[in-house]
């Protein structure tokens, strides 16, 4: 996109927020580790962060709505300027992952990975049955085959990246790939039902059951049809979507410093094993208080009055502090007043994402809870302070700002091809409106069409010529020795 609106008003300075939105210092490290791998990339590098600590928490964090019940899972959708750091930066994620998953199976026998969907088959991602045959044949009672199993790739716990999510089969439609959107609807939906499970049922074959509970992180440039995509599909409106097209001097900085990197040689110092054995510190942390809680769990139920019982020990892990509710409020009543302030078109497209960004701030709350809660006293581990929302409430403000910043771009964009098609076709009718003695053959001069343009269509001379080199494709052109003579094509 070459048509960009003043992105500062839509941006939050991470390096420079108030003591109540800035986040633990472990993410701050992360966040400033990531930098260094990929230059000026660090909203996303705190998703990725969140995206980590949510996957592996899930198993012992339900967050309570009322009726309806969250899991901590974080699922992010970059779109971003193609060549800007974002392969680097799913490298390097991938990396700490890596480590982390084979840290949490030694110790605890717990099974995550990371599965890069590259080149794939919707069929090869879930669990599907063939028919082999049965090594109990020839027995009394037993058939010639059976089925067998044939667990999907996505089936498990960990990550799932897409660093070409372009490809996907969600922003277009695919011939291998036409059950993208209902497999992502699926997968996304709260691991506290059976709602998350894909089910597949074939004709002939028992039902393929596909237990997936991963965490999306999908990384994409501009894919055509993104509009559309956002407000015709529920999948990125369930995902936390950050839109960011990069300004073109942040560009000419990280080619510059491409440039000068030239001929040297660095090797990357950053920290992979401390910041595999922070999540693992705090998957254990979780763990050690959730096998708490499950002791003597049906005993404290059983002294609690039903409306005040939780369903499972997961429900409980959270202390919810005073003010959460209220700040949580007062942020849906900012993101509202926000935008009232932008163009009707945008605005229906971003209140898309309204729902989503009230359950995320609460998820990213909760994780930033349980992030510092090794480092508090006693007393306030575990707690949901209205700090934590604020910090929370910072990182979900940057997101739904961005996509403002990008439709508004879009917006600009789109409004000035409606406007250069209009004048093409002040063109293309000025020239059918010359009289017939003006023409030979249906072709008229040049100067004859910049005169007619200017007396009736209220184009001066000089804007004739600026605007000829973009509208010329419409017209075939010769010469009768110095003389220009025009016409427009035939299929026009």
């Amino acid at each position: 996109m070459n048509e960009q609106v003043d992105l500062s008003e839509y941006t939050v300075n991470w390096t420079d927020v108030s003591d109540q939105e800035k986040l633990p210092e472990l993410v701050n490290t992360w966040t400033e580790t990531f930098g260094q791998v990929s230059r000026y990339n660090e909203f996303p590098a705190i998703l990725a962060y969140f995206t980590m600590l949510g996957q592996l928490t899930k198993d012992f964090v339900r967050i309570p709505y009322g009726f309806t019940i969250e899991d901590t899972r974080i699922h992010v959708c970059w779109i971003q300027t193609a060549r800007s750091g974002k392969s680097v930066l799913n490298d390097f994620l991938n990396e700490v992952a890596k480590l982390t998953w084979q840290q949490v199976e030694l110790r605890h026998d717990t099974k995550f990975d990371t599965f890069d969907c590259v080149d794939f088959t919707d069929s090869a991602l879930v669990s599907s049955y063939v028919e082999v045959r049965n090594p109990d044949r020839g027995e009394e009672g037993e058939p010639d085959t059976i089925w067998n199993e044939v667990k999907g790739h996505i089936e498990g716990s960990g990550l799932l990246l897409f660093d070409e999510f372009e490809s996907s089969g969600i922003f277009k439609k695919m011939s291998n790939k036409d059950s993208m959107v209902t497999f992502f609807q699926k997968m996304m939906n709260t691991l506290t039902t059976d709602g998350y499970l894909i089910r597949r049922v074939l004709t002939g074959k028992p039902i393929a059951t596909t237990d997936c509970q991963r965490s999306v992180w999908a990384t994409s440039y501009f894919p055509e049809h993104l509009t559309e995509t956002i407000a015709d599909k529920g999948v990125l409106q369930r995902m936390f979507l950050y839109v960011n097209d990069v300004p073109q001097e942040v560009l000419n900085k990280m080619r510059s410093e491409l440039i000068s990197s030239i001929g040297t040689i660095k090797r990357r110092t950053t920290p992979k094993n401390r910041f595999s054995q922070a999540f693992v510190t705090l998957y254990e942390c979780a763990k050690e208080r959730h096998d708490m809680l499950a002791l003597d769990f049906d005993d404290r139920m059983a002294d609690l009055p039903e409306d005040e019982r939780f369903n499972c020990p997961s429900e409980e892990m959270m202390i919810w502090g005073d003010g959460v509710q209220e700040l949580v409020q007062l942020e849906y009543d900012n993101m509202v007043a926000f935008l009232t302030k932008v163009p009707d078109e945008v605005r229906r497209i971003v209140s898309l994402f309204e729902t989503n960004s009230l359950i995320y701030i609460t998820k990213f709350a909760v994780l930033c809870a349980i992030t510092e809660t090794p480092g508090r006293k006693d007393a306030e581990k575990w707690v949901v302070t209205a700090r934590n929302v604020k910090q929370s409430s910072a990182i979900v403000r940057q997101g739904y700002m961005s996509l403002v910043a990008w439709m508004l771009t879009a917006l600009k964009v789109k409004r000035q091809t409606v406007a250069e098609t209009a004048g093409m076709n002040d063109y293309i009718n000025c020239f059918y409106n010359i009289s017939p003695d003006k023409k030979e053959d249906g072709w008229v001069t040049k100067s004859v069409l910049r005169i007619e343009l200017e007396e009736k269509y209220n184009i001066p001379h000089a804007k004739f010529y600026r605007t000829w080199p973009k509208i010329a494709h419409k017209f075939d052109t010769k010469k009768h020795g110095k003389t220009v003579l025009v016409k427009v094509k035939e299929d026009e």
